[in-house]
C-alpha cells in the first residue's frame, strides 16, 4: 500500500472528526434557536456560524502540527472537511 494512502486516509480521518463536531454545533444551535425568541435565536445562529469556523481552523492548525510533513494528509483533512458538504448537496439534488 503506498505511503501516501495512508497519510490521505489519516487526514480524512481528522476532517471527519471536525465535521461531526461542527455537526453538532449546528445541531445545538437550531435546537436552541427554537425555543427562543427571534431575535436571540438570530445571535444564537451567529455564534454558531462563528464557531464552525473556529473549529475549521483548529482542525487545520492541528493538522499541519501533527502531519507537517506529510502533504497528502494535509491534502486529506482539506477534503475531510469539505467533502460531505457537497456529498449532502448532491443527495438533495438527485
Amino acid at each position: 500500500m503506498p505511503s501516501w494512502l495512508l497519510g490521505l486516509g489519516k487526514g480524512l480521518a481528522l476532517g471527519f472528526v471536525g465535521v461531526g463536531v461542527k455537526f453538532c454545533f449546528t445541531r445545538r444551535a437550531l435546537q436552541k434557536s427554537k425555543v427562543v425568541e427571534q431575535g436571540k435565536a438570530g445571535k444564537i445562529l451567529t455564534n454558531c456560524f462563528f464557531s464552525r469556523y473556529v473549529v475549521n481552523l483548529i482542525i487545520l492548525v492541528l493538522a499541519f502540527f501533527l502531519f507537517s510533513t506529510n502533504v497528502a494528509s494535509l491534502i486529506g483533512t482539506a477534503l475531510g472537511l469539505t467533502l460531505p458538504k457537497y456529498i449532502l448537496y448532491f443527495k438533495k439534488l438527485y
